[in-house]
C-alpha cells in the first residue's frame, strides 16, 4: 500500500469513526415520547459539519461572519457593498443562505448547484447578487442541496489571519418586510437549521427581546433554550451603551467574564433564563466592523479597554465553532440531551401548570356565579309562588265588593246624613239659595272611604297606591250639572216671595231632588276613582306575575348556562391534571431512558469494535490489517474519553 493510499484508508476509517455514538442517540431518541421526538431533530450522521448564523435583518450577522473569517477590516466596506447586491443601506441584504470562503485569486466567484461563475470586477459580483435576490423575491429561488457560495478576493483577508476553517452559513434575516422574503426565510431555516452543529444567534445589545422565547419563531428554534449548547449568543453594539463604557473607565479588572454576566443580566430582564441556557460560556457581546473602527479613532483609550476583552471572547468563539464540527465535538452534544428533554417537559409542566390555574380561577368564579343565580332563581320563585297565590284569592273580586258596599253605605239615609235646613222660614228665593249654598258645601265635602275587609292587605295597598281622588272641578261640574235647572228657574222670578205655597214647596221639591242626584252622582265619582285604581292594580299584578314567570324562565336558563361553562372548566381541570400526571410518568420515563444512553452507547461500542477487529483480522494486506486494529485503539480512546467527558457533564 502506497503511502497516499495509506492516508486515504486511514481517513475513511476515521469517518465512520463517531457512527456508533450517533446510532446510539437515535436509539435512544426513539424510545421517548412522541412530542419531544418531534423536538429533538435527528442530525444525519452524513451531514457535513457547519455553523448557521442567524438573527434579524440589519444586526450585522454577515459582518461578524467575515470578522471571523479573518477579513482585512478596511476591506469590510468593499465586501459589504458588493455582497448589497446594490440594496441601499438600511434594506437586508443576504437575499438566500450563503457560504463565504476564501477565493485562490484576486476574481469574485458564485457557485450555485456545483457550478461556478468567476467575476473580476465588484460591479459584475453586484450584479450576480441583485440578481439571485430578484429570483428569491420572484418566488422562483428553492431550496438547493448546498448553499450558494460566495468566494471573497483572496487579498480581502489578512496573511496570518486566524480566522475559522469551519464551514459557516449566512442565513437571510428574520422578519423582513418583504412578504415573499419571509417565505423564504422560513424556508432556508427549515432547510439548514435543524442539521447545524451550531447556531450563532446574533443580535443588538441594545434589542435583547430577540431571546425571547415567542421572538423566534423559525423551525427549529422557536426556544433557543430548549437546546442551548446548540446555540451561541452573540450581541453587536455591545459596549456602546453609558453603563458599559462607565464600568469598562471606572473598574480597570474587568474581564470578559464580567462582561459576560453583565449581558446575562440584561437579557434576564425580558424573562428568566433556564440554568443550562446561563452558561456564561454561550454570550459572546462583541465588537466588530465600522463600529469597532470608529470606536478607535473616537475613544482611543475605551478602545483600548475593550479591545483584549473582545479578543478574547472571539478567539473563544473561534474555538467553540472549531470544536463544535469536530467528531468529539458532534459527539458531546448529545450527551447534552437530557437538558433538551428536562426543559422541553418543564415548560409543558408550566404550561399545563398555568392552564389549570387560570382554570381554577374561572372554576371559582363560575361556582360563585351559580350560586349567585340560584339566589335569584329561588327569589323568583318565591315570588312567582306569592303573585300567584295572591291573584288565586281573587282580590279584584273583593276589593270590587268592598268599594261597592262603601259606596252603598255612603248613599244610605240621605235625608239624615244630607239634609241641609233650609236656613230660614221665609217662603222666598233667598231660603231656596241659602239651601242650595248648603248643599253645595256639604255635598262638596263628601268622601269614600273603603276599607279592604277581605281584600289581602298587599293587593289593597297597591289600591290605595294608585288611587286618586276626584278632582275639585269634577265635583263642582257634577253640583252645578244637577243645581242648574232649579237655579234657570228660580231666577226667571221677578219677585222673591213667593204668593203661593204650593209654588214654593214645589221648587223645595226641585232643590231636594237635585241634593239627592247630586249626592248620587258624587258617589259614583267616587266609586269611579276606586275601580279606576282596583283596575290598574289588577293589570300591574297580572303584569308582574308575567314578568317574574319570564324571569324565572330567564333566571332558570341563566343558571344551566353558568353550570353548563362550570361543567366544562371542571372537565377541563380533570382533562388537564390528567395531562399533567401523563407528562409527570412520560418526563420519569424519558429521564430514565436518557440515563440509559450509556448503556445503549456500550452496546453500539461494543458491536462497533467488535465489527472493525474482525475486520482488521480479515484484511489480507498486513498494513491494512494495521490500520484496522490501530483504528480500534482511536474507538477505543474516543469512546473511553466520551465516558470521562460524560462523567465531568454530570458532575
Amino acid at each position: 500500500m502506497t503511502s497516499n493510499q495509506a492516508v486515504e484508508y486511514w481517513h475513511a476509517l476515521q469517518v465512520r469513526q463517531p457512527e456508533w455514538a450517533l446510532r446510539a442517540y437515535a436509539r435512544m431518541v426513539q424510545t421517548l415520547s412522541r412530542d419531544v421526538q418531534q423536538r429533538l431533530q435527528l442530525r444525519e450522521t452524513a451531514t457535513e459539519p457547519y455553523v448557521v448564523v442567524f438573527g434579524k435583518t440589519q444586526v450585522g450577522k454577515t459582518t461578524l461572519l467575515l470578522d471571523l473569517m479573518g477579513v482585512v477590516p478596511a476591506q469590510m466596506g468593499r465586501i459589504s457593498k458588493v455582497l448589497r447586491g446594490g440594496r441601499e443601506a438600511g434594506q437586508s441584504a443576504t437575499a438566500t443562505t450563503m457560504e463565504y470562503c476564501r477565493s485562490t485569486s484576486e476574481r469574485w466567484g458564485l457557485t450555485r448547484k456545483g457550478e461556478t461563475r468567476w467575476l473580476v470586477e465588484d460591479r459584475d459580483m453586484t450584479l450576480a447578487l441583485g440578481a439571485l435576490r430578484t429570483e428569491m423575491e420572484r418566488g422562483q429561488l428553492k431550496a438547493e442541496v448546498s448553499p450558494c457560495v460566495v468566494h471573497l478576493p483572496e487579498s480581502c483577508f489578512l496573511g496570518g489571519a486566524q480566522g475559522s476553517s469551519v464551514r459557516i452559513l449566512d442565513l437571510p434575516g428574520d422578519n423582513p418586510a418583504n412578504e415573499e422574503e419571509q417565505r423564504h426565510v422560513n424556508l432556508m431555516a427549515k432547510t439548514y437549521l435543524p442539521f447545524a452543529d451550531l447556531i450563532l444567534l446574533v443580535g443588538k445589545g441594545d434589542d435583547l427581546g430577540f431571546l425571547c422565547p415567542g421572538a423566534i419563531t423559525l423551525p427549529g428554534i422557536e426556544d433557543w433554550q430548549s437546546m442551548p449548547y446548540r446555540f451561541r449568543v452573540v450581541t453587536t453594539y455591545s459596549y456602546f451603551s453609558k453603563s458599559v463604557k462607565d464600568i469598562l473607565r471606572k473598574e480597570h479588572e474587568v474581564d470578559a467574564a464580567q462582561v459576560r454576566q453583565r449581558l446575562i443580566e440584561q437579557v434576564e430582564r425580558f424573562g428568566k433564563l433556564s440554568d443550562p441556557a446561563r452558561e456564561p460560556r454561550l454570550f459572546f457581546p462583541l465588537e466588530f466592523g465600522n463600529s469597532w473602527h470608529q470606536a478607535e479613532k473616537d475613544d482611543p483609550l475605551l478602545h483600548s479597554r475593550m479591545a483584549p476583552i473582545i479578543t478574547a471572547l472571539r478567539n473563544e468563539l473561534l474555538e467553540q465553532i472549531t470544536s463544535s464540527t469536530t467528531p468529539m465535538g458532534r459527539l458531546r452534544s448529545t450527551l447534552d440531551t437530557h437538558i433538551s428533554v428536562r426543559y422541553i417537559l418543564h415548560k409543558k409542566t408550566c404550561a399545563v401548570e398555568e392552564t389549570l390555574q387560570a382554570l381554577e380561577l374561572r372554576r371559582v368564579a363560575l361556582t360563585t356565579e351559580v350560586q349567585n343565580w340560584a339566589v335569584i332563581v329561588e327569589r323568583s320563585h318565591r315570588r312567582f309562588k306569592d303573585v300567584s297565590e295572591l291573584l288565586s284569592k281573587k282580590p279584584y273580586e273583593q276589593a270590587e265588593a268592598a268599594i261597592a258596599q262603601a259606596t252603598q253605605a255612603l248613599l244610605a239615609d240621605p235625608n239624615e246624613r244630607y239634609r241641609p235646613k233650609e236656613g230660614g222660614v221665609k217662603n222666598d228665593r233667598e231660603t231656596l239659595y241659602t239651601l242650595i249654598r248648603e248643599y253645595a258645601r256639604t255635598l262638596g265635602a263628601i268622601r269614600l272611604d273603603v276599607q279592604p275587609g277581605n281584600c289581602p292587605l298587599p293587593y289593597w295597598r297597591q289600591v290605595r297606591r294608585l288611587f286618586e281622588e276626584p278632582e275639585q272641578k269634577s265635583v263642582d261640574d257634577i253640583l252645578s250639572a244637577e243645581f242648574w235647572s232649579i237655579r234657570s228657574v228660580l231666577s226667571d222670578y221677578w219677585i222673591d216671595t213667593y204668593w203661593s205655597s204650593s209654588n214654593y214647596q214645589e221648587d223645595r221639591a226641585r232643590v231636594r231632588r237635585a241634593g239627592t242626584a247630586a249626592l248620587t252622582n258624587l258617589a259614583g265619582l267616587w266609586r269611579d276613582q276606586w275601580l279606576k285604581a282596583l283596575t290598574g292594580t289588577q293589570r300591574a299584578t297580572s303584569q308582574e306575575l308575567q314578568q317574574v314567570k319570564n324571569q324565572v324562565a330567564l333566571h332558570e336558563e341563566e343558571t344551566r348556562l353558568a353550570q353548563a361553562r362550570l361543567g366544562v372548566i371542571e372537565q377541563s381541570i380533570v382533562e388537564q391534571d390528567a395531562e399533567r400526571t401523563r407528562i409527570t410518568l412520560d418526563s420519569k420515563e424519558d429521564l430514565e431512558r436518557c440515563e440509559r444512553f450509556i448503556c445503549l452507547l456500550e452496546q453500539e461500542y461494543s458491536a462497533t469494535l467488535d465489527q472493525q477487529y474482525a475486520a482488521a483480522l480479515a484484511q489480507s494486506d498486513l498494513s491494512d490489517a494495521l490500520l484496522g486494529l490501530f483504528s480500534c485503539v482511536a474507538l477505543s480512546q474516543q469512546y473511553y474519553e466520551f465516558l470521562a467527558f460524560n462523567q465531568q457533564a454530570a458532575g
